[in-house]
């Protein structure tokens, strides 16, 4: 049987709202266009117009919003669900998989890790875009000789702007807390402006770059140097990293810091931390 069944949009120009998100559906042109937040959406059906009344098929309606929609002909029902247990990533070798429900917001949550060993939920959530799938390691990062799990989620990105967080699990299932990376750094790190440089200081090191080499023309234009709008986790060397870059204005960043985490106490703690001007900002 022929998939028939349509939801009602609205009539004219119609509003459908659903959860604070609103979808247009304008008719004053044929094709019908849907508008999703100010961007024209493609859909494999289109709109159509019945009786004065613009109208979409619930399944291509569901698609815009990340719903799995089924009807049962016996009940004469259409289901409108979340779409649950996507797998999100997997390990190179395939034997650890992620997976999680996909949300309104453009994020997957109630994350759920399966290896072959154990299944755990994980705390957080990951942004759905697929190039910032989460990435998972198998790799010793305590020293123990013994490999652990860590995932890597990616929890936004945009200009200037990327954040992720790590979780690491021993070959058992047991979490292994990893301490903050931002809060141990602003501890560490200073960033300040003399009458004719930036100064940035990390520990007892300081590092010096004229403001005749920054773009955003240094302290004249207001911004306060800071860390942390920047943060990815990594595994190199058989360590977990956390590097930051040092941002001088809302698009500019001179340099990045590289925060190594060392095990101790049962816990990952932040270890040393190194700092290097970008290639362009040294003399």
């Amino acid at each position: 049987m022929t998939y028939k069944k349509w939801i009602i949009a609205a009539s004219a120009a119609a509003v459908v709202i659903i959860s604070g998100t609103s979808i247009m559906a304008m008719a004053k042109a044929n094709p019908i266009q849907i508008v999703l937040n100010g961007t024209e959406l493609v859909t494999a059906k289109a709109a159509q117009k019945v009786d004065g009344v613009v109208m979409l098929p619930v399944k291509e309606f569901g698609k815009l919003f990340g719903k799995e929609v089924s009807y049962d002909e016996k009940t004469n029902t259409v289901a409108v669900n979340d779409k649950a247990g996507v797998k999100i990533a997997e390990s190179e070798d395939k034997t650890i998989q992620i997976t999680g429900n996909q949300t309104e917001t453009g994020t997957y949550d109630h994350l759920l890790i399966k290896t072959p060993i154990f299944s755990r939920s994980l705390p957080g959530y990951n942004v759905m875009n697929p190039s910032y799938a989460p990435w998972i390691e198998f790799k010793d990062v305590t020293g123990d000789g013994e490999p652990e799990v860590v995932v890597i989620l990616t929890t936004g990105y945009g200009t200037g702007v990327y954040q992720s967080n790590a979780l690491v699990y021993n070959a058992q299932g047991d979490q292994i807390l990893v301490e903050d990376a931002l809060t141990a750094l602003m501890k560490r790190f200073k960033g300040t402006y003399t009458d004719k440089a930036l100064d940035v200081s990390l520990d007892d090191k300081h590092y010096t770059l004229p403001q005749d080499l920054m773009f955003s023309g240094g302290d004249s234009n207001g911004f306060k140097p800071g860390i942390g709008s920047v943060m990815q986790f990594a595994v190199k060397d058989g360590k977990l990293t956390a590097t930051t870059g040092v941002q001088v204005s809302p698009a500019e960043f001179v340099g990045d810091i590289k925060l190594t985490y060392i095990y101790k106490d049962g816990l990952l703690q932040a270890g040393d931390a190194s700092f290097e001007f970008y290639p362009e900002y040294r003399p």
